[in-house]
C-alpha cells in the first residue's frame, strides 16, 4: 500500500480523491471551454470529436470504453453532435453493429477548433514546470491503472 497524502490545500480543501480529482476535471473543462469558446464548441464536444476521429472502432461501447464514458452519458454527448450536424450513425462492417462516424461538418468543426486547442494546451503547460508536467502524466496514469484494478477487484 502506498503512503496517503495528510495535507489537502493542494486539492482546494479535499481531502477525498474523488472530491480532488472531479474538482480539477471541472477546472480543466472551464479553461478548455473558455479557450474553444471562440470555435463554436466545448470541451466535451471536442473531446468526442477528436475519439471519432482517432477511433479505429467507432462503436458505441468502444467510443465509451476510450473516454471513460458510461453508455447513457455517451449516448446523450453524441445526441448532441447529432442534432448539431457533427455526427451521424452508420452500419458497421457487420450489420448488426451501429458505428458513429463524423459528417464533413463535424470535421470541419473539429478542423477549426484544434489551433484553439492546442493554444488552450501550450497555456496550460507553460505554467507548469518540466517535473510538474511529466509528474502529471505519471500520477494521470498510475490513476487510471489504479482505478481500474480497484474496480476489478470490487467485481470479483
Amino acid at each position: 500500500m502506498r503512503a496517503r497524502r495528510t495535507d489537502d490545500a493542494s486539492s482546494g480543501g479535499l481531502s477525498c480523491a474523488l472530491a480532488a480529482t472531479r474538482r480539477t476535471a471541472r477546472l480543466m473543462t472551464q479553461f478548455y471551454d473558455a479557450c474553444l469558446a471562440e470555435a463554436g464548441i466545448e470541451a466535451a464536444q471536442f473531446a468526442l470529436l477528436m475519439a471519432l476521429d482517432t477511433a479505429k472502432d467507432k462503436g458505441q461501447a468502444a467510443l465509451g470504453q476510450m473516454l471513460g464514458m458510461d453508455k447513457t452519458t455517451l449516448s446523450r454527448n453524441l445526441k448532441v453532435l447529432r442534432e448539431k450536424g457533427w455526427a451521424e450513425s452508420v452500419a458497421g462492417e457487420d450489420a448488426r453493429k451501429r458505428c458513429v462516424s463524423l459528417t464533413a461538418e463535424g470535421q470541419a468543426r473539429l478542423r477549426e477548433a484544434k489551433p484553439a486547442w492546442r493554444r488552450a494546451g501550450e497555456r496550460f503547460r507553460e505554467e507548469m514546470t518540466e517535473g510538474e508536467w511529466t509528474a502529471m502524466w505519471s500520477s494521470l496514469e498510475a490513476m487510471n491503472g489504479a482505478v481500474g484494478r480497484a474496480g476489478e477487484r470490487k467485481n470479483s
